[in-house]
């Protein structure tokens, strides 16, 4: 937990508070405020400021609850995707 806590010491509560991706084995996300684009090969799950775009092959959202998301399938790419200063995305 340390290790965590000295990742974010500076995040202004935008950070993603964790991502845990396992190879060949999905991913784990907190902090989410919504799913914004779901396909088996395709995620894009929104946080407070920023999105994160998910690529995989056999996306599956295994389970979506009080901001905790589990992402089975296999993931080969995250893309974060910060808003432009008018607020749009890339």
């Amino acid at each position: 937990m340390r290790l965590y806590e000295e990742i974010f010491k500076n995040a202004d509560g935008a950070a993603l508070a964790r991502c845990v991706v396992v190879p060949d084995g999905g991913g784990y996300f907190e902090g989410v405020k919504a799913v914004e684009d779901f396909s088996p090969t395709r995620i894009v799950i929104c946080f407070r400021k920023d999105r994160v775009i998910v690529e995989g092959e056999d996306l599956t959202i295994k389970k979506y609850c009080d901001g905790d998301l589990h992402v089975t399938g296999e993931i080969l790419s995250l893309q974060v995707d910060r808003p432009t200063s008018k607020g749009e995305g890339i």
